[in-house]
């Protein structure tokens, strides 16, 4: 065995693979409204939702980039289930383009050199873009189109070498049910279908298989693109498992369908093109097996999002704990409810917003039982993002529990503690969003090489750690004018830290220590967190408060405490 070649082949293949990989990340971040609007508005019927899936992806040169898409509107309603699966099967069929690409460049001219430039190109660019979004995505796009490109030619040169002191004859006599079996494991291992198309039409170009075995290989690569959807929707929510579930029956039945006419489709190719052109037709293969797919699903489309929605229904679809208990016909009893739910909306977004600037809290009576409920209700979200969404549901449900209620007859001291609360629900979804609205200037503070950032958002971080570890303490407080006490005085705390944070800006500022530009990051970060306490503090005074003294607190100055 030569290593050199071996070495060089393996290099090439991780050159592909990060190719790939700068494709997808740069795509993800072009892929903006254009896409997610076009998606929206040509998926109102199965074929369109098809057609959207194979155009979008044909030109994003990546499914999984659709893929997420396609789930972020499944969570958000904007998408049906049987939608979805159609732009997830015409994403399938779309992905072959990438092989098509392969074929007719990377096998056709010598597409090593043809990389160079580009690579160049895309360098300086990466370099001279770092200030300007689009085109730095724009450079990394094309960094990854030509170390896609330069893999190949790598993977070229040195398979042919590999193979010429290899005996060959032995395992061709092989079931082709063996390299299905091995196509599947090489793409569940490598997460890709055209990394596998790749190596075996390097095989395939230097004769080292036969066309049926590349055949057979690509058909079980078919199913092992499912693996990485399927590992993606493990602990996911529902909609999300519905739909890796939709896609794996899809390529499934491609591919039992493709093994059991595998010699009818061959010879249906080598009739078109001919014995000579094994390479175009191995890609003509796996376009015609996806259409094949996309045309045994379509009449079926309908059936299969109906089963599909009877999946996976013990997730949990509620995000609410206790008003699913509400019974409509006893609405003097909801009021009690409500308010268990209220109190669990506070904790959990404390408990988010805790989560965003790594502040671990210390656990008290009130927070623990609330901290099992969340855990227990959160425990198939992983991201930041998705339990965010997940209370932006919560106060959905609660709002349209609300509605139920008031239009039934309750008395009028329910009436007014029932609009509290849902005055306490909104303050502390918007304390929720500040937060969130300033994720990318926390990240860029807290991973900052430079000291002042670093020790601002340190500043914040402990500012909110002890204002949240305040919030716990009232939480417990069962005498209402300590409670009133004490959120006079957490009042004047954020107002007291605002302008500390604030002084500190200044004299940055002054200093010319800093760029503006990160002034600016500063200022709005500051003014975010502030709003998100503010609003916090005014969830938790029509919470813990009466309506009388809500109009009490609300004419008492900060200013006036000691």
């Amino acid at each position: 065995m030569n290593w050199n070649n071996l070495w060089q082949f393996l290099a090439g293949l991780g050159v592909f693979l990060f190719g790939m990989f700068q494709l997808e990340e740069s795509l993800k971040k072009l892929a903006g409204r254009n896409f997610k609007v076009f998606l929206k508005k040509h998926t109102e019927s199965k074929f369109g939702a098809i057609f959207s899936g194979t155009i979008i992806t044909s030109l994003l040169q990546s499914s999984s980039v659709v893929n997420l898409i396609v789930l972020s509107f499944v969570g958000s309603g904007v998408l049906s289930m049987r939608n979805a699966l159609g732009v997830v099967f015409g994403a399938n069929l779309g992905s072959t383009v990438t092989s098509w690409i392969i074929v007719t460049l990377g096998f056709k001219f010598d597409i090593e050199k043809f990389s160079f430039p580009i690579i160049a190109i895309a360098g300086i660019g990466i370099m001279a873009f770092r200030n300007k979004k689009k085109l730095y995505q724009l450079a990394k796009f094309l960094m990854g189109f030509g170390m896609l490109f330069l893999g190949l030619g790598f993977m070229k040169e040195s398979f042919f070498m590999l193979v010429q002191n290899f005996d060959l004859s032995l395992y061709r006599e092989l079931n082709l049910f063996i390299f299905v079996l091995l196509g599947f494991a090489i793409t569940a291992i490598i997460q890709s279908s055209s990394i596998t198309m790749v190596i075996v039409l390097s095989a395939l170009n230097t004769n080292t298989i036969n066309f049926p075995i590349a055949v057979a290989i690509i058909i079980g690569s078919e199913l092992g693109t499912s693996i990485k959807i399927l590992l993606g929707s493990i602990g996911g929510i529902a909609a999300k498992k519905r739909v890796a579930l939709g896609n794996f029956i899809f390529n499934t039945t491609t591919v039992i369908f493709s093994f059991a006419f595998i010699y009818p489709i061959i010879n249906f190719i080598v009739l078109i093109l001919g014995p000579t052109e094994p390479l175009v037709g191995l890609v003509l293969f796996q376009s015609l097996i996806n259409l094949i797919g996309v045309i045994l699903f379509f009449p079926l489309l309908n059936h299969l999002s109906s089963l599909l929605e009877k999946c996976f229904t013990k997730n949990n679809s509620m995000a609410t704990s206790f008003i699913a208990n509400i019974n409509l016909n006893m609405p003097e009893l909801a009021v009690n409810l409500i308010q268990k739910e209220t109190l669990l909306f506070i904790c959990r977004v404390i408990h988010l917003n805790r989560e965003a600037f790594k502040i671990v809290s210390q656990p008290n009576d009130i927070s623990v039982l609330n901290e099992e409920i969340i855990t227990k209700n959160e425990i198939h979200l992983r991201s930041y993002s998705e339990k965010y969404q997940r209370v932006k549901q919560a106060e959905g449900e609660v709002l349209s529990c609300y509605t139920q209620i008031i239009e039934e007859k309750i008395e009028k001291e329910d009436f007014i503690r029932i609009n509290q609360l849902m005055a306490s629900v909104r303050n502390a979804m918007y304390a929720a969003k500040g937060i969130k609205d300033i994720r990318d200037d926390k990240n860029d503070l807290r991973e900052s090489a430079l000291d002042i950032k670093y020790m601002h958002y340190e500043l914040t971080q402990s500012q909110l750690r002890i204002f949240y570890e305040r919030i716990d303490i009232l939480l417990t407080q069962k005498d209402e004018s300590k409670c009133f006490q004490q959120l006079v005085y957490l009042m004047k705390y954020i107002v007291d830290a605002y302008q500390e944070r604030m002084a500190d800006i200044y004299k940055e500022s002054k200093s010319r220590n800093i760029e503006m530009s990160d002034i600016s990051t500063l200022l709005n970060m500051n003014r975010e967190v502030y709003s998100s306490c503010k609003a916090l503090i005014f969830s938790l005074r029509d919470f813990v408060l009466s309506a009388a003294q809500v109009e009490e607190f609300d004419n008492v100055s900060p200013s006036q405490i000691h």
